[in-house]
């Protein structure tokens, strides 16, 4: 259990109360509008964030191209998924607020669903459910899936309070009033278990990182550390699973559709059902969280109690970064061919000023050419061009000969890390000294994927 103290019990600041008075006034106001209105107005509001956020516009096509590398679409194609992302996006927000004080009988207008009785059938069983879905669609319609198995079926979440312990409280209150049973994320599992073994049915969100209490698997073909709660809830209850897509089918109308999971199917199998769930309609999923960020300091570290090197024989798409090698050292290259070994899964796009030493002949290994004259200026595109050379965006930057110029011009193209050797200071995320031998560098690449436990080990 965490000692961090839920929202609902922390002493609401004015700032609290202000953004609490503007919900409720805003709540107010959508009151007056049909479903359908406010989804018009949020869409109209997505499409103004989309025209006035860059850096949102980057952390979604950043997003869709790694959840469509395996099958990437042309330029045009993912510039309208992106722009579509946007106006879903809000128009998925405003229609949930307004959704959130609609009667059930006319909520359930708006409403479509396929794939009920996969529910259905373990709830009649006496089995219960965990119900396997991700940030995606009007999230608000989730509480009337259950109304529709029947009225003596208890449902509920595991959620995160909310930061604001007035908003957190309202929607406590509310979900309990819809029969609703909500389990606080850091209040333990004890409480879920009895719920599912009672069978209840209990929402799950999936999509989200696990950090190092997850476990490692692709998602989306990218190696990633994902929870193994449902999988974890099911075998240990007997529940039976299922996944969860909610997606747009007209204006302030959605569909619900379920689909089963195998039961006792690992966390692995898990996820590649959420992923067909999600690809139903991928714009309507929120990709505005950065999901596969890499670490600043380990950018090849997930900080799980077990290497990532096995797991990541099964990635489909890379983790990819660009990569400078010093001049006159060939030991250097010891360095990538163990980031090779103890990360499989990776690409490592290396400038090639033309004189760079042997390297291992590997299809994960790519020359890219550059001149060393090329002005600083310059290089801020010459990176998004190499960026956009591969269907899955650059993660971070290996500066090995400690190139400052490089480092500027990847902080200008928005990566998360930037390791050097040599120089440090901003805009290094971190730096090392340089290695004497071979041996060193390769304890160097240790350092970049591996907690320092398991480099002991």
């Amino acid at each position: 259990m965490s000692d961090e103290i839920p929202a609902a019990r922390k002493k609401p600041t004015l700032a609290h109360r202000l953004e609490y008075a503007l919900f409720r006034v805003m709540e107010g106001v959508l009151s007056l509008a049909s479903l359908g209105t406010a989804a018009r107005a949020g869409s109209l509001l997505g499409l103004a964030a989309w025209a006035l956020s860059p850096k949102h516009r980057r952390l979604v096509t950043r997003n869709l191209r790694i959840a469509t590398a395996t099958e990437p679409p042309d330029d045009v194609t993912l510039r309208r998924m992106v722009r579509e992302t946007f106006v879903r996006a809000g128009a998925n927000m405003i229609g949930s607020q307004r959704a959130a004080t609609l009667p059930p009988d006319e909520l359930r207008k708006h409403i479509q669903y396929e794939g009920m009785e996969h529910v259905l059938e373990p709830v009649r069983q006496g089995r219960g459910v965990v119900l396997v879905w991700a940030h995606m669609g009007n999230w608000e319609v989730l509480a009337q899936l259950v109304r529709e198995v029947g009225d003596d079926i208890r449902g509920g979440p595991i959620y995160r309070a909310l930061d604001n312990p007035l908003l957190d409280e309202l929607t406590v209150k509310r979900r309990s009033q819809q029969g609703a049973f909500l389990f606080n994320k850091h209040d333990g599992f004890l409480g879920p278990l009895a719920f599912v073994r009672d069978g209840g049915v209990l929402t799950v969100m999936t999509d989200q990182r696990a950090g190092g209490h997850g476990e490692l698997c692709p998602f989306f073909g990218r190696l990633s550390s994902c929870t193994p709660l449902p999988a974890l809830v099911a075998r240990r209850t007997g529940a039976a699973m299922v996944t969860l897509s909610i997606t747009t089918v007209g204006t302030g109308q959605w569909k619900l559709k379920v689909r089963p999971v195998p039961d006792k199917a690992k966390t692995p199998v898990v996820i590649r059902h959420l992923e067909t769930a999600m690809k139903d309609q991928l714009t309507d999923v929120f990709w505005f969280h950065d999901r596969w960020r890499v670490d600043t300091m380990m950018p090849l570290c997930f900080y799980t109690k077990d290497s990532p090197t096995e797991a990541a024989r099964e990635a489909a798409a890379p983790t990819r970064f660009f990569a400078t090698l010093p001049k006159g050292c060939p030991e250097a290259v010891a360095m990538i061919t163990t980031l090779l070994e103890l990360r499989p899964d990776v690409r490592i796009d290396v400038m090639d000023p033309g004189d760079l030493p042997p390297l291992p002949e590997d299809p994960r290994i790519v020359r890219y050419p550059w001149d060393p004259e090329t002005p600083e200026g310059h290089l801020e595109g010459f990176l998004e061009r190499c960026d956009a050379s591969h269907p899955v965006p650059l993660d971070f930057a290996l500066l090995l000969d400690g190139n400052a110029r490089f480092a500027r011009a990847a902080k200008a193209i928005g990566l998360r890390s930037i390791i050097g050797i040599g120089p440090s200071g901003k805009p290094f995320t971190r730096s090392f000294p340089r290695p004497a031998d071979i041996e060193g560098w390769r304890d160097l690449a240790a350092k970049l994927v591996l907690t320092k436990k398991a480099r002991k080990e």
